[in-house]
């Protein structure tokens, strides 16, 4: 092994307090970064992190608070500007070799050169893209600031970090260099969602088909969809019950939905939970449903194969990625809610795939999505970014 060239990898991400699915993506990255890099973590100020292997550097953006509901624009504005702003300051006096950026915000504005400034190879994780979201993801304003950064970001970054071969896509067509886009995803681990057996939970085949859905409750996840084919189901004299966790705007909407569909008796609205408790939730239901009208890479597809239970998803943005169709789950097509009652209908009627589905998936997800495994492909791309020759395991460079 040569000698490192890089003295540090910085992450900027705004939250990194661990309550979001980006903070907890970009908190799990340094701990494996660490082992092979000095990792700088850049959250926005207020945020309290330690975390071994790891300097800590707020960025100290304007308050807006002030602004209330109409913050959340020039609040991501005004961290990207800062972030930028601190890793400059960082690369002027040689020690910063690369950043890592959680927002295309903040690799649109960091990746642009300034003044002697030597250039700072940015790479960019690629969390979504607003040209793949439905109408009314987001408010206009917020909107209206993804459409100018997002394309620069892609031009801009020596990196985009892909985390499916569907953004990998997206993030060419919008101007990435193609030799510069990786598809490296998400990992899991059983600890973060509260799995403790070390085996495989065999499913439990008796009764109404036990369907989960777990995420927010907003229009690109397509929970209404997945209520339009349980009423369908229901129709169909089909047995099954189904449990929603998580919360939403469109909570209240989904509710009404399912009374007017008849079928309050059989959907039950959980409500959030904690993500320490999800892993007893995975385990009690026989099939997970992730019926999304656009989605990246969702982190229940990853917690319900590491689980060990079947999936059956939308054929959509990272779902195919993740769900072996035939495997370890089963695809449909997406804004097709006959489509996902016929899947389920079969699995009603013919159980014995869930069992197959459920084991296949339990082998199959530590072996590709294991946080070790693409915490090593991280590196290896941002080692190649930075210039560096080669690395000790858990050593750190000067």
């Amino acid at each position: 092994m040569g000698e490192r060239l890089v003295s540090r990898v910085g992450i900027a991400c705004r939250g990194l307090d661990g309550q979001g699915a980006v903070a907890n993506v970009a908190l799990r990255q340094a701990r494996e970064l660490a082992r092979r890099f000095r990792v700088l973590l850049m959250p926005e100020r207020g945020v309290e992190l330690a975390l071994p292997g790891c300097e800590v550097q707020p960025v100290r953006s304007l308050d807006l608070g002030w602004l209330r509901r109409f913050a959340h624009a020039p609040r991501e504005y005004a961290f990207a500007s800062a972030a930028a702003r601190e890793a400059w300051r960082w690369a002027r006096r040689g020690e910063l070799g690369a950043l890592l950026c959680h927002a295309h915000s903040v690799a649109a504005l960091a990746a642009r050169p300034r003044g002697t400034t030597p250039r700072i190879p940015c790479a960019l994780v690629t969390h979504g893209d607003i040209f793949d979201r439905p109408r009314g993801t987001y408010d206009a304003r917020l909107t209206a600031l993804y459409r100018w950064v997002t394309p620069r970001a892609y031009r801009g970054a020596s990196l985009v970090v892909a985390l499916s071969p569907h953004m990998a896509r997206l993030a060419i067509a919008r101007g990435a260099e193609p030799g510069r886009v990786r598809v490296i995803p998400n990992g899991i681990a059983a600890e973060e969602f509260g799995l403790e057996a070390a085996e495989w939970q065999p499913v439990s085949l008796d009764g109404p088909l036990r369907i989960l859905y777990v995420g927010r409750l907003a229009i690109e996840k397509g929970v209404d969809l997945l209520i339009d084919a349980c009423r369908r189901l229901a129709n169909g004299g089909h047995p099954f019950c189904l449990e929603i966790v998580g919360t939403g705007p469109d909570e209240r909407a989904l509710r009404e939905r399912v009374a007017e569909g008849g079928i309050s008796d059989r959907v039950r609205f959980v409500g959030t939970v904690p993500r320490q408790s999800l892993a007893a939730r995975y385990l009690a239901c026989q099939v997970v449903s992730i019926p999304s009208r656009s989605d990246t890479l969702p982190t229940v597809a990853l917690e319900a194969g590491r689980a060990g239970r079947a999936v059956v998803a939308s054929a959509v943005g990272g779902l195919p990625f993740l769900v072996a169709d035939g495997e370890t789950g089963c695809l449909v097509p997406g804004e097709d809610p006959a489509a996902l009652a016929d899947a389920l209908a079969a699995l009603i009627r013919d159980r014995e795939p869930l069992a197959a589905w459920g084991r296949a998936a339990w082998e199959r997800t530590p072996r590709l999505f294991d946080w070790e495994v693409v915490g090593e492909s991280l590196a290896q791309a941002l080692g190649e970014l930075c210039g560096v020759v080669g690395w000790e395991e858990g050593s750190h460079g000067a």
